[in-house]
């Protein structure tokens, strides 16, 4: 499954490729390297610049005991006045007990450059457990 991720991927240059070293990966499969931020059960990758955007890879684990639906808002900053923030849900059925839903988010601030070395933050992570 992980081939048919990478397969389907965008393509894109790491802009930060230090903080991606070589045969990093996270469980699962997923190769993102390391988390540059961390929240509970979310982690958020290094981003990688695709034209004028910025894909950010984002991984949610739910290490709870009951299946959840997580509210993530993630913002990226940079140099030049770049400030995008973007939001996600785990709808639908929400993430199951031990389970993980890797996504990438794309940010995008139109007018201002993409920066070089962009920050990348957690604003906020709510997880809500569902009831069977």
């Amino acid at each position: 499954m992980s081939r048919e991720r990478a397969a389907a991927a965008a393509s894109g240059d790491p802009v930060t490729p230090s903080m991606r070293p070589p045969g990093g990966s996270v469980s699962g499969g997923e190769d993102f390297g390391r988390p540059v931020a961390t929240r509970g059960d979310v982690s958020v990758f290094s981003p990688v610049r695709e034209g004028d955007a910025l894909r950010v890879p984002l991984k949610i684990t739910n290490t709870g005991s009951g299946r959840a639906v997580y509210r993530v808002e993630v913002r990226v900053t940079g140099p030049g006045g770049f400030d995008a923030k973007v939001s996600m849900e785990t709808r639908t059925v929400g993430v199951y007990p031990g389970g993980s839903w890797p996504t990438e988010l794309t940010f995008t601030d139109p007018g201002k450059p993409v920066p070089d070395h962009p920050r990348v933050s957690i604003v906020k992570s709510t997880r809500e457990v569902l009831r069977s």
